[in-house]
């Protein structure tokens, strides 16, 4: 996902690259019957997925047609300040649909459509908004205490991460043809993103940028651990495709450090 932008008060770019089980049940909109929550089953997903890519194509569109707002508007980004001093807390929600430049954007909203319809088709339009908007609002929110609080942001990867996240638990063996533009299922797409994120989260602590403008490290792992609880309450394999998902890694990157060793 392209990189999360931050900047000083000269420049307002930044890109926003509990577990409540009400909450969440609240949001997949299921049925309850006995006080149990009802999951459809796999071919209703599958067939309402072939007629659902509008919710991702919406998406799309509406921060493409964002995008030059985010450099005429700095009340529609979202920081520390702007959400407790100014009063603008929808401002969680109006980031996530600006970006810091055209190739933020452009790679945003490739991630967006492939991990996005593989979603939709697994939970249909609706839920697919609703992960897209809290999971990239709760990004935004936590991550504006951990930042500088006059430093504000701007993005879709908050909540890209919390899509990939979950659609990783509903099908870990899903390919990813993306991801460093090199085949893999799922599983290792998702736990490699997670491990390069908490590397990158580190070195900026250690080593702290000069530049006006950083990844956003924090958004994108807060975001990805809110996809993590969407997808424990809406289906009941998430435990064996997250120890699937792990088992992958190791597995995959074992593989290719014997190929390498033995080249």
């Amino acid at each position: 996902m392209g990189p999360f932008a931050f900047c000083d008060n000269r420049m307002f770019l930044v890109h926003l690259h509990h577990r409540s089980g009400v909450f969440f049940k609240f949001l997949y909109l299921g049925t309850f019957k006995t006080g149990k929550l009802e999951l459809p089953t796999t071919d209703t997903g599958a067939n309402r997925g072939i007629k659902s890519r509008k919710a991702t194509l919406s998406l799309i569109a509406i921060c493409c047609i964002a995008y030059p707002a985010g450099f005429r508007y700095s009340y529609l980004q979202c920081s520390y300040d702007n959400i407790f001093l100014s009063g603008n807390w929808w401002s969680v929600f109006t980031a996530l649909f600006l970006h810091g430049n055209l190739m933020h954007l452009l790679g945003n909203m490739l991630f967006l459509l492939l991990f996005g319809l593989g979603l939709e088709k697994k939970v249909g339009p609706g839920r697919l908004i609703a992960v897209f908007l809290l999971g990239g609002a709760i990004s935004m929110f936590l991550s504006s205490f951990y930042y500088p609080h006059n430093q504000p942001s701007v993005g879709a990867s908050g909540a890209i991460a919390t899509i990939l996240a979950a659609l990783m638990l509903f099908n870990p063996w899903r390919i990813s043809f993306l991801l460093n533009f090199f085949p893999m299922p799922i599983g290792v797409a998702g736990f490699t993103f997670l491990l390069l994120n908490i590397g990158g989260l580190y070195r900026d602590f250690a080593h702290p940028s000069v530049s006006n403008f950083h990844v956003a490290y924090m958004g994108h792992l807060i975001g990805f651990l809110v996809g993590i609880v969407f997808a424990s309450v809406v289906t009941p394999d998430w435990k064996k495709n997250l120890v699937l998902s792990v088992i992958q890694f190791i597995g995959f990157y074992a593989l290719l450090l014997l190929i390498f060793h033995y080249l």
